[in-house]
């Protein structure tokens, strides 16, 4: 084996975390794989590893490179894999990569058991990564897009430039992971970059720099064809894993066309997510003769002025209509709230019990998450002006389940006592303090 490629385990193992592959590693993989390289998976929710595992492991393998993959709340356990593997293998290159390596990469790199950290698009940096360490090509500086530590000196590369046609990019190798693990065993991008409306509480333009790019119509079919193929989704349901698959309409309308024709009167179940103010009637018809089942629709509050306050950009009169338009058609349909903004009051945090209750009446389900200030978001880089105070001690605090903040109007202990009037109003089973 050359190359190990892991994705950091979730402190707290819930559903949530094995409900998809790591997209990401797959794709890396698929890159590494197509250019000569042996590459293993690993993913550590999935397929959780004990110490004695991973020396048993070690023992057996010789691997040159590991590559950790990490989110904010992963990402103290992927430092974790880290320091295990250089005390087993100090001759291992580690390689740390994702979102929170990306936005803190200068914190990433200080860690003395990291060598390199991959910022953004982690495709051909970590190509070029394995020809340096496997083949001596080339030199560490003139990579693209990593900042390292060498003799207490710093280096951070040029930004890498992100890769414009995504088309060329080969399929992710999925079979890096156990597939029959997953609950989406079949998810599918077909859109770099994210969404391009900067609400405050997401990290994802600070990451892509607004440099968004579409897979063609055509090259995401012949996924999903081959998808079908190998059956990873005639027992499931297909995923299109897009921040909003329904940015570009005439590209949704060309893709469902699409379905259509290939899968007839027997469509493929699948399930996407969006925003309120990116379907409509028409769009949401084609969806469903398509094959789309389920929707999730990012909410956030049930009050204008919050909405206005956390660039949503979306009205609830919108909100509204959109959400019935979509149970009309028979399509699950899921409003995402999150609890609370940074302008929060007891009156607009009861006027989000009362729209989450109205939603949910409608025959909507209804999802909560704690809002988290994320390193890269406008809530981490402006909490004092906000009035944010961040309670959490630790990253791995950071899972989105936990009150992990009070705002200027709200303390602690008021803020719990809303929260579960909150969920004794709607009737949500999950507390998520638990």
């Amino acid at each position: 084996m050359d190359i190990l490629l892991v994705n950091a385990p979730v402190s707290r193992l819930s559903p949530h975390a094995k409900r998809a592959m790591p997209l990401g590693l797959a794709y890396i993989g698929a890159m590494l794989r197509n250019a000569g390289y042996q590459v293993q998976g690993l993913d550590l929710n999935a397929t959780p590893v004990s110490d004695a595992q991973l020396k048993q492991f070690l023992d057996i393998n010789t691997i040159p490179v590991v590559g950790i993959s990490t989110y904010t709340e992963t990402h103290p356990n992927g430092i974790r894999f880290a320091q295990l593997v250089k005390i087993l293998s100090p001759s291992t290159k580690v390689v740390i990569g994702g979102p929170h390596a990306s936005v803190l990469h200068e914190e990433a790199a200080h860690e003395k058991e990291v060598d390199v950290v991959v910022r953004g698009e982690g495709e051909l940096t970590m190509l070029e990564l394995a020809d340096y360490y496997l083949k001596s090509k080339g030199k560490l500086k003139n990579i693209n897009g990593i900042t390292f530590v060498n003799n207490a000196e710093l280096t951070v590369t040029e930004d890498r430039d992100p890769i414009t046609d995504i088309d060329t990019l080969p399929f992710p190798a999925r079979e890096l992971f156990p597939i029959h693990r997953y609950d989406y065993p079949a998810t599918v991008l077909t859109s770099r970059g994210g969404c391009p409306f900067a609400c405050n509480f997401c990290a994802v333009n600070n990451i892509w720099k607004g440099k968004r790019r579409f897979r063609s119509p055509d090259k995401v079919m012949e996924e999903i064809i081959y998808l079908s193929h190998i059956q990873q989704i005639q027992t499931g349901r297909l995923n299109f894993v897009d921040d909003a698959l329904t940015l570009d309409r005439s590209r949704t309308l060309e893709l469902c066309q699409m379905l259509k024709e290939h899968f007839g009167i027997t469509p493929l179940d699948w399930q996407c997510g969006t925003r309120v103010d990116l379907v409509d009637d028409k769009l949401l018809k084609e969806m469903h003769q398509t094959g789309c089942q389920s929707i999730q629709y990012g909410i956030e509050s049930g009050s204008q002025k919050i909405l206005d306050s956390i660039g949503k950009k979306i009205r609830l009169e919108q909100v509204k209509k959109t959400v019935q338009m979509t149970l009309d058609y028979g399509i699950e349909t899921t409003c995402s709230f999150m609890f609370p903004h940074p302008e929060d009051t007891e009156e607009t945090i009861r006027m989000q019990i009362a729209l989450m209750k109205e939603l949910k009446e409608t025959g909507a389900v209804i999802t909560l998450a704690m809002t988290t200030p994320l390193p890269g978001t406008y809530l981490y880089e402006h909490k004092d002006e906000l009035g944010i105070k961040i309670l959490a001690k630790n990253w791995d605090e950071y899972d989105c389940k936990h009150l992990i903040i009070t705002n200027k109007y709200l303390t602690r202990d008021r803020l719990q006592a809303l929260l579960q009037e909150m969920m004794l109003e709607v009737g949500m089973k999950q507390n998520l303090n638990n």
